[in-house]
């Protein structure tokens, strides 16, 4: 044991997980999957296709937000005309489960 209080034989990896699709298909469904898994890398490489970037939407408002569950919603349609549909009674996020006949 050394001075410091820490035994001889503790030491620290510093390991990163290194993620390998090819060996974990090998390993779930055999060579088969791993022959699968790098054509369908080669594929993706051959095919130079970049990842898609999901670009945040940002909307402006002309007023605040009205709660349509609480007040209903009246959409105008042009000057003289408008649909209001009312506020719906609120459904039961757990309806009762119709029982199995056996």
């Amino acid at each position: 044991m050394a001075d410091d209080g820490v035994a001889d034989d503790a030491i620290e990896f510093d390991v990163q997980p290194v993620s390998d699709p090819i060996g974990t298909a090998r390993r779930r469904h055999g060579a088969s999957g791993a022959i699968l898994a790098a054509g369908m890398f080669g594929l993706d490489i051959a095919l130079g296709r970049k990842p898609k970037e999901e670009a945040p939407i940002v909307v402006a408002a002309s007023s605040e937000p009205v709660d349509i569950e609480k007040d209903g919603i009246e959409v105008p349609v042009d000057e003289n005309t408008s649909v209001y549909a009312p506020p719906q009674p609120p459904s039961d996020p757990f309806p009762p489960r119709r029982r199995r006949k056996n």
